[in-house]
């Protein structure tokens, strides 16, 4: 295995970088491409978002920041917990942007008090798994079996269709193969991703074992937009809320850009469509590659919480060291 466990720039870096791509891509959710602003400008300062205060994320930065609250305060992976920690967003009504499996799922647990079966029914396969699981990839270092168990059923927690299920492990293992091994080659990626998640959801396994050689034509993003489904939703490609295109698109921009946190945040937001989500899931898998320091500085202070949301990455930073090492060093 190569390098683990992960600094602390680099938690910070998945944590924080996933909250940045959101609220850069929160004011534009739904909108075209060609409606979306240049690279330049969605770097040059957050965009106003609704009337929140700049740099506003949204649910999908709150759903992971109470997944990794919870793990922070009980030192593992307790799913009821994370049930109540993502259930307590919705019983304080603090909820910004909620989809709408994740708020059936609370409303549910708020209702009975029970995690088991919670989340939405088979055949709601939303986004709202893949959205919030790249940094909870980073808690299980090699133990990757762990990772897919734990990961498959923190995302049936809002959602019971294997679709998304299998689309909240990839990115979890993604976030976590891409802090082992950097330059690790696309296919070898893919392949890695597809064969755990195959007894999950085959579809979705062969969709991204087949990512790589898609990149090389200049239809890819059309196979993206329409993965998943008979036919293409909308006449010019678009990423949706449906999970498969979601994963799909985040992998190929953190592919294609690999070498750049803000080109490959910026190519995600500019695709058009779910973009903040785009955004938190590219923002956190870049951050997993680059570290902090790679995200630019007006960003990392600009966002909303700033300080508190790195405050709990450093306390996560801990854990991960302290699970890997059996020790906690000064850095």
């Amino acid at each position: 295995m190569g390098y683990w466990p992960p600094s602390r720039s680099i938690v910070v870096g998945t944590l924080l970088g996933g909250a940045i791509g959101d609220a850069m891509g929160a004011p534009f959710e739904g909108l075209w491409s060609d409606d979306i602003p240049s690279p330049e400008s969605l770097v040059a300062s957050f965009h106003e978002y609704h009337g929140y205060p700049s740099g506003q994320y949204t649910d999908d930065t709150q759903l992971t920041i109470a997944t990794i609250q919870s793990i922070v305060e009980n030192g593992d992976v307790v799913i009821p917990d994370i049930a109540r920690s993502i259930a307590e967003l919705w019983r304080h009504h603090s909820v910004i942007g909620p989809g709408g499996a994740c708020t059936q799922a609370a409303e549910r647990y708020l209702a009975t008090g029970d995690h088991h079966d919670m989340g939405a029914p088979v055949g709601q396969a939303g986004n709202g798994t893949a959205m919030r699981t790249a940094p909870l990839g980073l808690w299980f270092g090699a133990d990757r079996d762990s990772l897919v168990t734990a990961v498959a059923d923190v995302s049936r927690l809002t959602h019971q269709d294997p679709r998304s299920v299998a689309g909240g492990v990839a990115i979890a293992l993604a976030a976590n193969l891409l802090v082992s091994e950097p330059t690790i080659d696309a296919a070898d990626l893919c392949d890695a991703l597809a064969s755990s998640i195959s007894d999950i959801n085959a579809e979705l396994s062969e969709l991204i074992r087949a990512l790589p050689n898609r990149m090389r034509s200049p239809d890819c993003r059309q196979f993206i937009a329409a993965a998943g489904q008979p036919s293409a939703e909308f006449a010019a490609p678009i990423i949706s809320p449906f999970v498969i295109p979601t994963v799909l698109a985040a992998l190929d921009c953190v592919l294609r850009y690999r070498d750049s946190w803000v080109d490959a945040v910026t190519a995600a937001v500019r695709l058009g469509g779910d973009v903040d989500t785009l955004g938190a899931i590219v923002g956190a898998l870049a951050g997993a590659i680059h570290g902090d320091q790679a995200i630019p500085p007006n960003l990392r202070s600009g966002v909303q919480d700033s300080e508190s949301i790195q405050a709990l990455a450093v306390r996560y930073h801990l854990l991960i060291e302290k699970r890997s090492t059996g020790k906690i060093s000064d850095g």
